[in-house]
Formats: structure tokens, C-alpha cells, sequence
């Protein structure tokens, strides 16, 4: 099977000069959310137009788990090699799901509930481990959120490389940070105009070596579709307004994208796009203006 690597260090933004993400992590996920009966085969035929990292969770609200791995396992018996897939899930509290569609026994404790879910979700998507595990939304009480994160700490770093939490504020994020042994390597947040573009998520991430992903971008952001600076620099990269989006999210530095365009064409052109501009340092200075533009358009959105 031929892919294209995605697997880059971010190289671009003024927040994280010298860093790098953690080893394997591609700079865009294939977001399997909302695909339904179409899981399967979407996220493998994402795998096979170059994706190599995929987004899913135990929610069967919005994911099927299930098939995510069923597309995995397909691409893995293609010629894939599982050392070369970043697959990240996540725990999602009970208060979260639909009373009909809770995956695991609501009425354990929460450290139980926590350990059937990721032993649900090691099982549906047929992996011996898992690169990242999020705690998918805050609990209705915070000081459940670290008894869930201690549970997850307990599988650091054999069955589980890494931690991250999604749909977390600052001050929430703050709290669980500076009460883990382990810290989050990852917050997935949407990115758009409600939330004043997660600047100070962002900053705070940047500050602790945490890489942001963002997700919720097409649907949710007019006014920065239709602006002149990705006009201009989806004509320069020859690209549609979409990617010229995810390509300057890229280019705040230490982020990642979840992508979850349905079109096998797109899904080709998002990964040899990015992957050529990340790896190319004379493209990157040229768009460094475009990028700077970029954060004053978001400064001002957010007010």
C-alpha cells in the first residue's frame, strides 16, 4: 500500500520554536465521527490515500468504534504496519451519552467504568495498545475528572503511550494539569469564533509542551472562509478555501487537525498538501506572512 508520511515535527508558528510533537504523530487525524454504517470503509480507504493517524472514541452517539477498527484491521492486512498508524480514542463520562447507548455499566464506579471502556475500545479496534486515550468531556463534577485520569495514568505507557482530554476550558484544563503525574500531551477542542479560537487554551498548551488539535473548523467558521487571506493562500497552494484552512491552523505551531472529509480524492490531496508544505522550509517562510495575517484575522474575530 502507498501512503504518504505525515509523520513531521511541526516546523512553523512562533509557539513552539525547537519543539516537536511526540514521535509518530501525524499532523493530520482522519476524524471518524458522524460516518455511521460508512465507518469502515472510510477510514480505510483514509488509510490508504496516506492518513496515518485516526480520531475515534466509545461513543456511539457519534462513533462507531467498531468499524473504525474493522477499517484499521483492513488496511493493516493491506500492507500497512501498525507502528506506522497513530490511533487515538477516548473515554467519554456517563452524564455524556444517551441513556440507550452507555458502551459500559454506568452503575460501577468510575475507576471501573474507565477500565471497561478502554477495554471495550482496545477490543473494537483490534490494537494491543493505543497511542493516545482522551477524556473525552469533563465530568459534571470536577473532582471526578482526576479519579478518571488516575485510572488512565495506571496504563501509561505500555497499553496506552499517551493522555489527552477534549471540550476542556483553561481553568479546567489548569486544574487537571497541575494535579496529574501524568501530564495531557493532547487537547482537542473546537476551534471557532464561541470560543474566541481557544487563544488561551493555545497559549497554555504552548507553554507546556501540549499539542492542540482542532476540529469543528468547516461548518462553524464563515466568516474565516470567505476572508481574503485564505482566498489568497488557497490560490497560492492551488488548493480549495478547506485546506488552505487546515494548512494555516497548521501554521499556528503545534497543532493538529482532524479531517474528515468523506471523498477519497481529498483525502489524497489534505495529506500530499500538508505533507509538502510541512516539509518544505522555503514554502513555510513564504506563507509566514499569510500565517501572521491568519492570527490577526482570528484576534479580531474573537474580539
Amino acid at each position: 500500500m502507498e501512503s504518504t508520511s505525515l509523520q513531521q515535527p511541526f516546523a512553523s508558528g512562533n509557539w513552539g520554536a525547537g519543539s516537536t510533537m511526540p514521535p509518530n504523530t501525524p499532523l493530520l487525524l482522519y476524524g471518524t465521527a458522524w460516518k455511521e454504517d460508512t465507518t469502515a470503509k472510510l477510514t480505510e480507504t483514509a488509510l490508504e490515500n496516506g492518513f496515518t493517524g485516526v480520531d475515534t472514541a466509545n461513543y456511539p452517539t457519534a462513533y462507531n468504534e467498531p468499524l473504525t477498527g474493522d477499517g484499521i484491521a483492513a488496511a493493516l492486512g493491506a500492507g500497512l504496519k501498525r507502528s506506522d498508524l497513530f490511533i487515538q480514542t477516548k473515554f467519554t463520562p456517563v452524564w455524556a451519552h444517551e441513556k440507550d447507548k452507555i458502551p459500559f455499566n454506568p452503575d460501577q464506579s468510575i475507576e471501573d467504568q474507565v477500565k471497561e471502556s478502554i477495554k471495550q475500545s482496545l477490543e473494537h479496534l483490534k490494537v494491543d495498545y493505543l497511542d493516545a486515550l482522551f477524556l473525552h468531556i469533563y465530568f459534571e463534577n470536577d473532582a471526578d475528572n482526576l479519579i478518571a485520569w488516575k485510572v488512565f495514568e495506571t496504563f501509561v505507557p505500555h497499553t496506552i503511550r499517551r493522555l489527552g482530554v477534549s471540550n476542556f476550558n483553561l481553568s479546567q484544563l489548569r486544574e487537571l494539569y497541575d494535579a496529574a503525574t501524568v501530564k495531557p500531551s493532547f487537547v482537542q477542542n473546537r476551534f471557532y469564533k464561541e470560543t474566541g479560537f481557544d487563544f488561551d487554551v493555545r497559549e497554555f498548551c504552548a507553554e507546556h509542551g501540549i499539542t492542540y488539535q482542532a476540529y469543528w473548523m468547516l461548518r462553524h467558521n464563515p466568516e474565516v472562509l470567505e476572508s481574503e487571506i485564505l482566498a489568497s493562500v488557497a490560490d497560492k497552494l492551488h488548493v480549495e478555501k478547506e485546506l488552505a484552512f487546515y494548512v494555516l491552523i497548521l501554521g499556528l505551531g503545534g497543532t493538529q487537525v482532524l479531517d474528515g472529509t468523506t471523498k477519497p480524492e481529498r483525502m489524497l490531496r489534505d495529506v500530499k498538501t500538508v505533507a509538502e508544505v510541512f516539509s518544505n522550509e522555503a514554502l513555510l517562510g513564504e506563507l509566514q506572512l499569510d500565517i501572521d495575517e491568519f492570527r490577526k484575522l482570528l484576534k479580531q474575530l474573537a474580539g
